[in-house]
């Protein structure tokens, strides 16, 4: 990240959430392929989900070459917004149809890493984002339609 003075640091983000975890990492028995989806929707329905979004700021001596090497834990950290969820919206009445998630294509201030991982994330999403878009006269209609998320709130 490179500020307006025109100092850089480099930065590792995460999305902590601020609601506990209530799921369950297996399914329980006799439910349904989507209830981890049912339950998000239901949750969504009550009260909004957030996340802070935390940025660990490295120093000189971290590699930004590969970032399953893990930072030391005493590293400076800082909250730089939150993430709220407010509703759900079905693949059909949403925004993103028409969305590649390139982790290249990045605002000012900031730019990415040397790590190579970046690049090839980019081009096999930018693949992925032309195939979905030649299948559309094809594509059937999404499992999950607006009926589905029927307890969202608007």
């Amino acid at each position: 990240m490179t500020n307006a003075a025109g100092s850089s640091v480099a930065v590792r983000w995460a999305a902590v959430p601020l609601q506990p975890f209530a799921g369950d990492a297996a399914a329980p028995a006799g439910t349904d392929k989507n209830y981890l989806f049912d339950d998000l929707t239901k949750q969504i329905a009550l009260h909004p989900l957030k996340w802070h979004l935390v940025l660990t700021l490295a120093e000189a001596a971290d590699s930004t070459r590969d970032a399953t090497l893990p930072w030391p834990k005493e590293r400076r950290q800082a909250v730089a917004g939150t993430v709220t969820i407010a509703r759900a919206m079905s693949e059909e009445t949403g925004a993103c149809n028409d969305v590649n998630y390139d982790p290249l294509v990045l605002p000012e201030g900031i730019s990415a890493s040397d790590d190579p991982l970046l690049a090839a994330r980019s081009s096999v999403y930018a693949r992925s984002f032309t195939l979905r878009s030649e299948e559309k006269s094809d594509k059937p209609p999404s499992a999950i339609g607006p009926t589905e998320i029927g307890g969202s709130r608007p």
